[in-house]
């Protein structure tokens, strides 16, 4: 293949070869779309001409500016400049919702991976994804203005466009992301982070699943054939003994085993390895050197509280015990007594590196597993009664957790609804306020009148006159201020209605009127300068506020984290949040330093907020997805999913041997 170069010779990189496929498959697959509809060959060209430009400033190729002089639209991103046109406006702002929530997930999981893609170039990408809703929607107006279209024409387009758009971009996302994953390209965001940063590449590697996915055997399996190849090689085994003698061997060796535990006195570092061992036949090796494994990788786990190691550490003599007696320890179907090995680090792994032998959990396991150095004899009966006393106490805490979260169901509920209308309120700002906008009424409009927008679409909807008039009116004050001379004399005329229209819209959310004067006081200060001519007021643009996390009134259990105010973009989630079951264990890394563990006791439906239960308390988090998203690179924020703590000892025993 021929050597792709950049503007100014530069060889492209690979990032830039995927980058410029993305782009291109982009503008294929809108033209595809918009080819079931449009039969125009230069209305197509001009869509995906805009898409592309588009597409280029979002992915930082060119600035925002050049988009925006090229097609006119300086007062704001989708043009609210005259009321005959706001039906068409607010349709668009429509069908960006609809096409973002139809594609949430797979344009979410393909942004993390494009976020990646450009990690290591000097282009950094914005929130908003390049081949996202914006891209489209900014084209529908481009070709709109282009085509000279009137507001009733533009409206029927885009009823027409928009099951051919829904149905060609989702796929294409798909595809997309299969590419990149095919390519290698990772998410950024991990959903399990190495708990010990300090391992070397080898040893990470080697707690991996691909280590475990490049054995030819099953780990377990391989482990217990080269012990096995291991003892047979040697020159003298049990096998050569007397059955009574060996069987009397095996006898001692049990009982030397309680005796050891029973007094505290310890164990030798190896059993399989002291003069024991070597007495003993070669499946009775193999199995007691994958014991010995196991209990030495758990001893050593940097994922295990000190607490679960002890218990873990507990289960050693019995381990032992049952590798002297059991024929079915290492058989294909796993042993109770492995299972139970595996359940308790799997829930080890989800509990505070701190949490102490007194925890509920920690206790009833001690309680359950403690019979076990105390029985005369050991088979598999005793383990797989234990393993299901285990797993019925872990599978009831669960059960707790999710039911002392279900009275917040309600207010789950309303803080959902309120989400989804802030977000939409936020969504249209973003659409409307351009490059070019005036610093101080762009902050009265981020900061005070998406409130007033949150309220119209919490309380009427979208689809609302209601919602209309505040967009409209939000509009209105962006365009006045123009400092152009020519529209003074136009503004003075309409500033007593403008003003108005924004008091009666701050009186709706409760703002008293010394409130509302200082909210508007910077508007006027602008105004007033336009119409005298003189210099406007210099403001620098209002700092994006992040997440705040806080109690709610009269539920001293729960606490919310979500935004309060505007906020730009999107916020993609790893496809593991973006995919989350009820029940399932995740951890959230919170802003005041604490970690909130537990299960996921509700998912609201329209997934924009959940409730996350303590197993061990009565606290509950409601998290929001943006507020969630926001703190995804927080290293104690992650989905848990069950790992088998045998097979990563079994593993690295076969690895680093």
């Amino acid at each position: 293949m021929p050597q792709v170069t950049l503007t100014g010779g530069k060889p492209a990189t690979r990032a830039d070869l995927l980058l410029a496929h993305a782009r291109d498959s982009f503008l294929r697959t809108l033209r595809q779309a918009a080819g079931e509809v449009i039969r125009h060959p230069g209305w197509i060209n001009e869509f995906t001409f805009a898409a592309g430009e588009c597409f280029d400033e979002l992915a930082g190729l060119r600035e925002r500016q050049d988009f925006e002089q090229a097609h006119g639209l300086t007062a704001s991103r989708i043009s609210l400049v005259h009321d005959s046109d706001l039906d068409y406006s607010i349709e668009l702002m429509n069908l960006d919702q609809r096409l973002r929530d139809h594609c949430v997930r797979e344009l979410s999981a393909l942004h993390l991976r494009m976020r990646t893609l450009l990690a290591d170039t000097d282009r950094a990408l914005q929130d908003e994804s390049p081949v996202g809703s914006e891209s489209v929607c900014r084209a529908l107006r481009a070709l709109k203005e282009a085509e000279r279209l009137s507001p009733a024409e533009g409206l029927k387009l885009l009823g027409q466009l928009e099951e051919p758009l829904l149905r060609h971009l989702s796929a294409y996302y798909r595809e997309l992301e299969h590419q990149f994953v095919d390519a290698g390209i990772e998410t950024h965001y991990r959903a399990a982070p190495t708990p010990h940063p300090t391992l070397s590449i080898a040893e990470d590697w080697a707690h991996s699943a691909a280590a475990r996915a490049s054995l030819p055997l099953h780990p377990l399996d391989a482990l217990r054939l080269a012990a096995l190849a291991r003892r047979e090689a040697m020159p003298q085994a049990m096998t050569s003994l007397d059955p009574g003698l060996a069987s009397a061997m095996l006898e001692r060796v049990e009982a030397w085993l309680g005796e050891r535990q029973h007094y505290g006195e310890g164990l030798p570092a190896s059993l399989g390895t002291s003069e024991l061992g070597a007495l003993l036949s070669p499946s009775k090796a193999a199995a007691v050197e994958v014991v010995e494994a196991v209990c030495t990788h758990a001893s050593a786990s940097p994922s295990l509280p000190a607490t679960i190691r002890t218990i873990l550490a507990q289960l050693r003599v019995p381990l032992l015990r049952l590798a002297l007696r059991s024929e079915t320890l290492l058989a294909e179907k796993r042993h109770p007594a492995l299972l139970l090995v595996d359940l308790i680090a799997n829930l080890g792994r989800t509990l505070p590196a701190n949490c102490p032998p007194e925890l509920p959990i920690c206790r009833a396991l001690m309680q359950l597993i403690h019979p076990l150095g105390k029985a005369p004899r050991l088979s598999e009966k005793e383990f797989a009664a234990t393993f299901d006393s285990v797993e019925t106490l872990v599978r009831g805490r669960q059960r707790g957790a999710l039911a002392r979260a279900s009275v917040f169901a309600e207010e789950a509920s309303r803080l959902e609804r309120r989400e989804v209308a802030l977000h939409q309120a936020s969504r249209a700002i973003y659409l409307m306020v351009g490059h070019q906008a005036n610093p101080v009424v762009q902050n009265f409009v981020e900061g005070y009148w998406v409130h007033v927008l949150a309220k119209a679409a919490y309380r009427y909807g979208t689809d609302s006159p209601q919602w209309a008039a505040r967009i409209q009116t939000a509009n209105r004050l962006l365009a006045s201020a123009n400092p152009d001379p020519a529209t003074r004399q136009q503004l003075l005329a309409q500033l007593p209605e403008l003003i108005r229209d924004l008091e009666q819209g701050l009186a709706s959310i409760r703002l008293i009127p010394e409130k509302i004067r200082d909210g508007l006081a910077p508007c006027r200060e602008v105004h007033a300068a336009i119409i005298a001519g003189r210099p406007l007021p210099v403001s620098s643009r209002r700092r994006p506020v992040p997440a705040s996390l806080g109690p709610v009134d009269e539920k001293p259990n729960l606490r919310v984290f979500k935004h309060k105010q505007y906020f730009a973009g999107e916020l993609p989630l790893a496809s593991d949040w973006a995919e989350l079951e009820l029940g399932q264990r995740v951890s959230v890394g919170l802003p005041d330093g604490s970690v909130m563990r537990g299960f996921v006791a509700l998912i609201g439906p329209l997934q924009h907020i959940l409730l996350i239960a303590d197993g061990d308390s009565d606290a509950v988090l409601a998290i929001t997805g943006r507020a969630l998203a926001q703190q995804l690179d927080s290293p104690q924020t992650r989905v848990f999913h069950d790992e088998s703590l045998v097979d990563e000892a079994a593993t690295e025993k076969l690895i680093n041997p």
